[in-house]
């Protein structure tokens, strides 16, 4: 890959690389493209940048992965402003049947409503109750619903607790360099859980947007090869190493180039937690913003004066000068 100056380090010089292609400068960006600026192929932190024209988002549609997906906090209070609307709701329908609540005071809301929150959740203390016909038939329906609504909501905060996580921690940055007379292309992850993830697949790819002859935009993702791309135990940290080579698909561009195509790199992890047994996934995205030239990263594993490795997190995302 051929580079050129950028203010996010230094750059390797590739005048004198062997058997290297002609360079492939930055296109002139069409008016299409031109627009498309910070598009990515993948949202971060779930903050997704595509607007969907035709394609309605609705909630009731989806309600299970909606619940699944929200926020901790949106889930919480989602969740706490139905309860309370059930409840307020279940009340005016007592209020409206005056004389058939026992120990409820004529027109006083919050005693129907606290008589409500005591059938949904199928309490009764028993200094309330039903008494009269439309009563016990509003209580009969609650008591259905909150029994219904019990058991989903059980369920929902059990699949958000349970729900696999890979807790893997990406490098902040993508480094290139040479050694060797060959560039290459370095990620570093590395698990954060203290029990190790099995049989690991990477896989590196070179996200862009291209024109094509008619004018027209379209996604285009080619594989970066990995110079290992299964790890068999993944314990503490490891690099990811892309060799920029003539068969590569960077080979020959520049990065001004890569930068007018809205280049960048993407990773996705798979591999089983040794614990649950379950599937973990987990992705990251780097632009071309986010790389450091004639960079390595420091070393974080190192042997204790009582023979145990230790591994400092704390220097996972530093780098030094490939000197």
């Amino acid at each position: 890959m051929d580079d050129d100056t950028s203010g996010t380090g230094t750059r390797p010089d590739t005048t004198d690389r062997p058997n290297k292609p002609a360079a492939r400068h930055a296109p002139h960006r069409p008016q299409a493209l031109a627009r498309l600026l910070n598009h990515h192929a993948l949202e971060d932190r779930g903050h997704d940048n595509i607007v969907r024209i035709g394609h309605a988002d609705r909630a009731w549609s989806d309600l299970y992965h909606h619940a699944l997906t929200m926020r901790w906090t949106t889930f919480f209070w989602s969740s706490l402003v139905l309860y309370i609307a059930i409840n307020a709701g279940f009340a005016l329908l007592y209020m409206a049947v005056p004389g058939q609540v026992t120990g409820t005071r004529p027109g006083a809301f919050w005693d129907f409503f606290f008589f409500s929150i005591q059938t949904l959740s199928t309490v009764g203390y028993g200094v309330m109750a039903p008494i009269g016909p439309a009563a016990h038939a509003i209580t009969s329906c609650e008591l259905l619903g909150g029994m219904i609504l019990n058991a989903v909501a059980t369920g929902l905060v059990f699949a958000r607790f349970a729900r696999p996580k890979a807790r893997i921690l990406f490098s902040d940055r993508a480094l290139m360099r040479v050694e060797d007379g060959t560039t290459h292309l370095g990620v570093r992850i590395a698990n954060r859980r203290l029990s190790p993830i099995l049989s690991v697949g990477v896989e590196m790819f070179l996200a862009r947007l291209i024109v094509q002859p008619n004018g027209r935009l379209a996604r285009r993702f080619d594989p970066l090869p990995l110079a290992q791309s299964h790890v068999p135990v993944l314990r503490f940290a490891f690099p990811l190493l892309h060799v920029i080579d003539d068969a590569s698909p960077l080979a020959g561009l520049t990065i001004a180039a890569l930068r007018a195509e809205e280049a960048e790199i993407i990773i996705t992890v798979t591999g089983t937690d040794e614990i649950s047994g379950q599937t973990v996934f987990a992705r990251n995205a780097y632009g071309f913003d986010r790389v450091l030239y004639n960079h390595r990263f420091v070393d974080i594993i190192d042997a204790a004066p009582d023979g145990r490795i230790t591994v400092d997190y704390t220097r996972f995302h530093a780098t030094e000068d490939n000197a």
